[in-house]
């Protein structure tokens, strides 16, 4: 049921269920029932069914998705497959990590690390054991910053109590925020066949996360220190840099925007992905996506040159 003004003579239920088939419900900004003009589901989101490419002349052929938001117009600037089934590797970290940040009163708080065992081949963790302890506060830069999966594992067992039950949790908040495209199974995004996203639900879920003050400190953050508790060595202190290469220089950054942070993500099976929240010279904000990048090269290039390209 959604609640219509009604030009001032207070309001009325009118029955349009919000359904993911339902085109008229799906991305609709208002509908007219009875002459009431009644706030739909994506009144504040950008939202566009069909491909919106003319204003980039990139190459789509070595990715698999691109998308360029303007946050508070409520534009699509651009948009290349943008509700295709994709694996979103690393990405997948922002919904745990925004889970996180709703269901953890205390960041400071310290937790035991318990079975993070990652058996993914190239999997990029940190490292903890059994035993070790650690804030919730430093688990969250180990995850996001470094992009550890163990970290995130770690996350989910704490907030979630098993990783299922915390999958259950995350699919709960898609649906929440009309990420109807998305099934995860993990907190990771490590391989797996049932978990699956698009880049128009990462433009959700990463927009949501961004309205959380401490999810845009740490996506901002180039290099990061802290100090856990070591089940074999005691007290150790460690440093980790992030996956980000706009941040490190290893790619030139675009020029009509500032990049604020974001977070990166890779496996075989999803490719190179990035996410990226942006803020132009005026101070302007916008959320870009590029998927399934088959390099590095393609995955930074093409970012730059579609945020060069759209973004006055």
């Amino acid at each position: 049921m959604i609640t219509g003004l009604l030009g001032g003579c207070g309001t009325q239920e009118v029955p349009i269920p919000y359904g993911t088939l339902d085109a008229s419900t799906d991305y609709a900004l208002t509908a007219n029932v009875e002459q009431a003009q009644v706030p739909l589901f994506a009144e504040k989101l950008c939202a566009a069914v069909a491909d919106v490419t003319e204003n980039s002349s990139i190459s789509t052929d070595t990715l698999k998705a691109a998308c360029v938001y303007d946050i508070d117009g409520c534009n699509v600037l651009y948009s290349y497959q943008a509700n295709e089934r994709l694996s979103p590797a690393s990405l997948t970290k922002i919904m745990t990590a925004l889970l996180v940040l709703e269901n953890c009163q205390n960041l400071d708080e310290i937790i035991t690390i318990g079975d993070v065992t990652i058996r993914e081949e190239g999997a990029q963790n940190f490292g903890f054991k059994e035993g070790d302890r650690i804030t919730v506060r430093d688990l969250l830069y180990v995850t996001l910053v470094y992009s550890a999966n163990d970290g995130a594992l770690a996350l989910a067992q704490h907030v979630g109590g098993t990783v299922e039950d915390f999958a259950e949790m995350m699919n709960q908040k898609a649906a929440e925020l009309g990420a109807t495209h998305t099934h995860f199974v993990n907190p990771h995004g490590l391989t797996n066949e049932e978990h699956y996203t698009c880049a128009y639900d990462l433009y959700l879920i990463f927009l949501a996360a961004t309205k959380q003050p401490e999810f845009l400190k740490i996506i901002q953050t180039e290099k990061y220190s802290f100090s856990y508790i070591s089940m074999a060595n005691g007290e150790v202190t460690k440093d980790i840099s992030t996956t980000n290469q706009y941040f490190l220089k290893g790619y030139e950054a675009p020029d009509a925007v500032t990049v604020v942070g974001g977070k990166t993500g890779s496996t075989a099976a999803a490719g190179k992905c990035i996410i990226l929240y942006l803020k132009s010279l005026s101070g302007h904000p916008y959320i870009a996506v590029v998927m399934g990048a088959d390099s590095f090269d393609t995955l930074y290039h093409s970012m730059t040159q579609l945020c060069n390209e759209t973004i006055d």
